[in-house]
């Protein structure tokens, strides 16, 4: 089933609204880079990214968590991406579990922080999946996926990813970035290794339903990528929270966060 394409001219970044890139350096000498949107809350939510881009997109979502007194929220640059582009590949399949505590553990080091919530879209989405079924997820007390990556395997991609993605063959993919959005900060190219650390197994469903997390997925009915009637099936079926929002698509579903983020409890 093929979808529409991902217009990407439509959607824009509100630079009024985009907090200053901060750094830090991880036990193993990287320094990976990340925003933060203050909010007068114990709450920490970790909101990351997804593909062919990094934190910068999330800025209105997470500006629109913070004013809601959600919580402060810290926007990643997932390794490979934005200011983290020069960030070593993975280490080890669990490198970015081992990046996200880092991350905390930083961020905890200036601020006083009484709950974490892990959320993230797309690619992000798919991440905190997997750390929803890992053996960290009892450091989190709630997860939201937004448009979650999904294993191939589970049917859940309409059949020209939009236009946005393209399978390598290998177990990877490239993104099929416009030039004119290419600006040297994006990864275009996924390696099926670096995916195999940062996605969710093929087995999540069942580890959904088996360990019953705190998860809540949000989907646009629109999206361009994902099958969102698949999603609900999946979702419903393990026993998760799922949401499908009338006239949103994969980017909007970040860009205009107020059609359904009150109705999330976090």
């Amino acid at each position: 089933m093929a979808g529409k394409t991902l217009d990407l001219k439509s959607f824009k970044i509100p630079l009024g609204k985009l907090s200053p890139l901060e750094t830090f350096r991880t036990r193993q000498g990287d320094v990976l880079s990340y925003r933060i949107y203050p909010a007068w809350s114990d709450n920490l939510i970790v909101l990351y990214h997804g593909v062919g881009s990094d934190s910068r997109y999330m800025c209105v979502l997470a500006t629109a968590m913070a004013q809601a007194g959600l919580g402060t929220v810290v926007t990643p640059d997932l390794r490979g991406h934005g200011a983290s582009l020069k960030a070593a590949d993975p280490h080890s399949q669990h490198q970015f579990e081992i990046d996200l505590e880092e991350l905390i553990i930083h961020i905890k080091m200036t601020r006083a922080v009484s709950r974490v919530i892990l959320a993230g879209h797309s690619l992000g989405g798919g991440f905190v999946l997997r750390v929803a079924v890992s053996d960290i997820r009892r450091q989190f007390a709630q997860f939201l996926a937004i448009s979650p990556y999904l294993p191939p395997g589970l049917h859940v991609f309409h059949d020209d990813f939009g236009g946005w993605i393209s399978p390598d063959g290998n177990g990877g993919f490239k993104v099929n970035l416009p030039v004119e959005f290419v600006s040297g900060q994006e990864k275009l190219t996924y390696s099926a290794a670096y995916l195999a650390a940062v996605t969710p197994s093929d087995k999540i469903m069942a580890d959904i339903q088996k360990l019953h997390p705190p998860v809540h997925v949000v989907v646009g009915e629109q999206d361009e990528l994902i099958i969102p009637q698949r999603q609900e099936q999946l979702f419903t079926e393990a026993g998760a929270n799922i949401r499908v929002v009338q006239g949103l698509n994969h980017l909007t579903i970040v860009s205009k966060p107020d059609v359904w983020l009150q109705q999330i409890s976090l």
